[in-house]
């Protein structure tokens, strides 16, 4: 079996869906039309040990996905695959029976429980504790929601809640005006079919233990005015998982994490940009300031399985935190604008670049902000292809606490992975690819 094989067959642990052919790409800031949904479950497979230090070992199938165009479209959603048994705790809605979770057992169509569990950094308690177990709204009977504003009640309260969300929600946003979702603790937020469209920018503040999956964010064009990113992660934020989502020509960013957030991880998503003549397409800036004192320590964080289509800059930006940059894609596109800057290690940050394949990027590796102390980028094992400008690293990163590198894959493995699939993929809640 090769690498990629062993990966889709682990990581599906009880999952085996199939998702939807997207639709074609916003143009001018229109929605995206729905591509068509098509049934098609993979075989079994089986992975043994563990995905991280904190799950359980994997067992069962595999997926017959193809990622659409972006942004995404969402007919109606795939067929599951065969279900399995990996004993131990929990169910997992629409996996079969769910294994455990270091102790704890998730439960209730978050797809945490004995299927795609977190890994990296949001598994940990801050840089120097232990496992934790993301577990989201965990075992609370998942919610059904057809309109922004229970969508936003549900998400914003206090208590341990699995949302699954209906249609395409929200009415957008222009700058600092419009629908925005605030998360709280203890939330799993997932769109209940591929492609599910979510008109509105996500905001986690002073929120633990969250679950955000298989959404779509389509912003109105980036510019310069500082306004709402697609996703913004801040304060006292911790344990978050964004896994399977799509963030889009966002205003200021894609998906930032600043002010003191920690131990965040994303896998499977797509950041990327479709509008022609935007300045501004700088995708995840990690800390915002080189004067953030509240981010020492912290903005510890994972980004595995990714996919940055025709962003200019920060693929990620950081500051501070201890970095895992692995197993990503990153591609360009001429006609939405020239790529300048692939990942940048700036004040006082360090990153473990480690397994990516950097398609005709400028400076893949940048350490043109590199500065402060500990500052350092640590480039192993990537694929440069067609790129110019710096591809060599600075020295020696951390070494991350977390098991990782029995699901890692060359770099030659990653495109044709990440292709099929990265994005708001997932047929239903309780699929994974």
């Amino acid at each position: 079996m090769t690498l990629l094989g062993f990966i889709l067959g682990g990581w599906a642990a009880a999952c085996g869906s199939s998702g939807n052919t997207g639709g074609s790409a916003a143009s001018g800031g229109t929605t995206p039309q729905a591509g068509s949904a098509t049934s098609n479950a993979g075989a079994a497979g089986t992975l043994g040990g563990s995905i991280s230090a904190a799950a359980g070992s994997l067992a069962t199938s595999g997926s017959g996905d193809a990622a659409g165009s972006p942004p995404s479209g969402g007919g109606g959603g795939g067929t599951n695959g065969g279900s399995s048994t990996n004993g131990g705790a929990g169910t997992s809605a629409g996996a079969g029976t769910g294994g455990g979770t270091s102790g704890a057992a998730g439960a209730g169509g978050g797809a945490v429980a004995g299927a795609c569990k977190a890994i990296g950094w949001a598994t940990r308690s801050g840089r120097t504790g232990g496992a934790v177990t993301v577990t989201g709204g965990g075992n609370a009977t998942p919610i059904v929601v057809k309109t922004f504003a229970d969508l936003q009640t549900y998400a914003s309260d206090d208590q341990a809640r699995v949302i699954h969300v209906d249609g395409t929600l929200g009415a957008g946003w222009s700058g600092t005006s419009g629908d925005r979702l605030e998360i709280k603790s203890n939330k799993t937020i997932i769109g209940l079919r591929a492609g599910t469209q979510l008109k509105a920018v996500i905001h986690v503040k002073d929120a633990s233990n969250v679950i955000v999956q298989n959404l779509v964010i389509v912003g109105p064009g980036s510019n310069e005015d500082q306004a709402w990113d697609n996703l913004n992660i801040e304060g006292n934020s911790k344990n978050v998982w964004i896994d399977h989502c799509e963030f889009w020509d966002g205003q200021d960013g894609n998906a930032d994490v600043v002010k003191g957030a920690d131990n965040v991880t994303f896998t499977w998503n797509i950041f990327g940009y479709t509008l022609p003549g935007h300045s501004h397409n700088l995708s995840n800036l990690i800390a915002s300031s080189d004067d953030e004192p509240e981010s020492e320590n912290k903005l510890n964080i994972t980004y595995m399985f990714n996919w940055w289509k025709a962003a200019a800059e920060r693929q990620p930006r950081c500051r501070y935190g201890y970095i895992h940059v692995l197993n990503n894609l990153y591609t360009s596109d001429s006609a939405v604008g020239a790529s300048k800057l692939g990942v940048t290690n700036g004040y006082a940050c360090s990153v473990l670049t480690q397994n990516n394949h950097f398609i005709e990027q400028k400076e893949p590796i940048d350490l043109g902000k590199q500065t402060g102390p500990g500052s350092v980028q640590q480039q192993d094992g990537n694929l440069f292809e067609s790129c110019t400008g710096n591809q060599q690293g600075s020295g020696t990163a951390f070494t991350p606490p977390y098991e990782y590198k029995s699901i890692m894959v060359p770099a030659s493995e990653v495109k044709a992975l990440v292709q099929k699939s990265a994005g708001a993929t997932l047929a239903s809640p309780g699929a994974c690819n």
